[in-house]
């Protein structure tokens, strides 16, 4: 028994796309340009003006940095702050603002150091790979060896669930429960 909702009106109208494009309100003078705007493409106009937006990236590479575990700290017991992680992050801003097709977004986050070795943004790709948790083990070499195992598994947790929303850490100690992954 439900129907739909009334269409929303105008002022609602911008600030939802506003919101949902960048993380932001439009201004006030912004939502009474849209208001009074009677072009029949005028959303769309709105919606093209916002892509082309620095914050466009900005709110949108926020989700893709969550998935991939970004800290600008080691993140474990010592939490020590990386000094060059903004690198990757500004990175993934400006691959969404630039609106890069995905495979090549993919192949420069897992090789872009061996597949474009001279250009620095490709380098600045591959901070996906270590963007996870880093132990910066001050003991002994059993511990510091037992610290690059936790992570490369990390990385290939990471690989795993981030393109193919696979998990395949608990691999590590056991077959897969589901997956045929020994």
């Amino acid at each position: 028994g439900l129907s739909l909702s009334a269409p929303a009106d105008r002022r609602t109208l911008i600030r939802r796309v506003y919101f949902d494009l960048i993380g932001l309100p439009p201004s006030p003078e912004e939502v009474e340009v849209f208001v009074n705007d009677k072009d029949a493409n005028a959303y769309e106009k709105v919606v093209d003006h916002l892509l082309k937006s620095p914050h466009y990236g900005e709110r949108w590479a926020r989700h893709w940095l969550d998935i991939v575990r970004y800290g600008e700290n080691d993140g474990f017991e010592r939490n020590t702050p990386r000094q060059n992680s903004w690198h990757y992050r500004d990175w993934v801003i400006r691959a969404f603002n630039s609106d890069m097709p995905y495979d090549e977004f993919v192949r420069l986050q897992l090789a872009g150091d061996v597949l474009k070795p001279t250009d620095p943004d490709a380098v600045k790709a591959t901070g996906f790979l270590v963007a996870g948790v880093h132990n910066t083990v001050l003991g002994n070499e059993q511990m510091r060896l037992v610290a690059r195992q936790d992570e490369l598994e990390d990385i290939v947790g990471a690989v795993g669930q981030t393109f193919l929303g696979l998990t395949a850490n608990c691999a590590r100690c056991h077959d897969h429960k589901f997956d045929p992954i020994s």
